[in-house]
């Protein structure tokens, strides 16, 4: 079977009537038509709300040949696997159901379940993360664990001290797979492996929060931002 290119995607989706059909305000977010390609991503309409650093982008990608819809919050995104598909009309069916929720949810990261295994752990009420300062030097508090978000891969962003103007960031996470926590670190968005934080409990990580957090954000900031 072949697959049409992307130009032609491009321009099939100018006059999608499924996009005319959604709605152009949900909560914070603006509907906003785009049908730019950058290398093999088609982006065909996005929902931006500026205020919560928020997006959420309806794609396809001519890699794989899927419309697939991606989550921004902050500087972290992912592809929603549940919203991947080659086949046009069921995209469509999908999203049309969900959208409404999905932003919704963005907007009140709270309203998500994150599983029993993130309730055990006591992380969403963890009361040393949820008063962590609100900024440090020129990093920004943007997510606490009552506030925690869904990732990739098993895992949820629980702390997240960003710097968006330099793009730097230093992200805390739970991985349920692994029932452990672990950073990870963005220069000029290039990630980079910390083994700082690794923990198997909040205890372990408060320790290593109060030993680290700032001294690796200082380091941060002042390394080499040459890409």
């Amino acid at each position: 079977m072949g697959y049409k290119s992307i130009t032609e995607i491009q321009e099939e989706t100018k006059t999608w009537d499924f996009i005319d059909a959604l709605p152009e305000q949900v909560g914070q977010f603006t509907k906003k038509r785009v049908g730019t390609i950058d290398g093999q991503i088609l982006t065909i309409c996005r929902y931006e709300a500026p205020a919560l650093r928020a997006s959420l982008d309806i794609t396809y990608s001519s890699e794989t040949f899927d419309y697939i819809l991606v989550h921004t919050m902050g500087m972290n995104s992912y592809r929603d696997i549940r919203f991947i598909y080659k086949e046009k009309d069921i995209f469509t069916q999908k999203v049309k159901g969900y959208l409404p929720g999905i932003l919704d949810c963005m907007e009140h990261p709270t309203k998500v379940n994150l599983g029993e295994m993130v309730e055990e752990k006591g992380i969403l009420t963890w009361d040393y993360g949820n008063n962590l300062p609100e900024k440090i030097g020129p990093f920004e508090l943007y997510i606490k664990p009552a506030n925690a978000i869904e990732h990739i891969n098993g895992s949820i962003i629980m702390i997240d001290y960003s710097n968006f103007a330099r793009k730097d960031q230093l992200i805390i996470m739970y991985n349920r797979l692994r029932d452990e926590f672990f950073g990870e670190v963005k220069i000029n968005s290039v990630f980079h492996a910390s083994m700082d934080f690794d923990s198997k409990n909040l205890k372990q990580l408060e320790q290593k929060l109060k030993e680290h957090l700032e001294p690796t954000l200082k380091w941060v900031d002042t390394t080499d931002h040459t890409i």
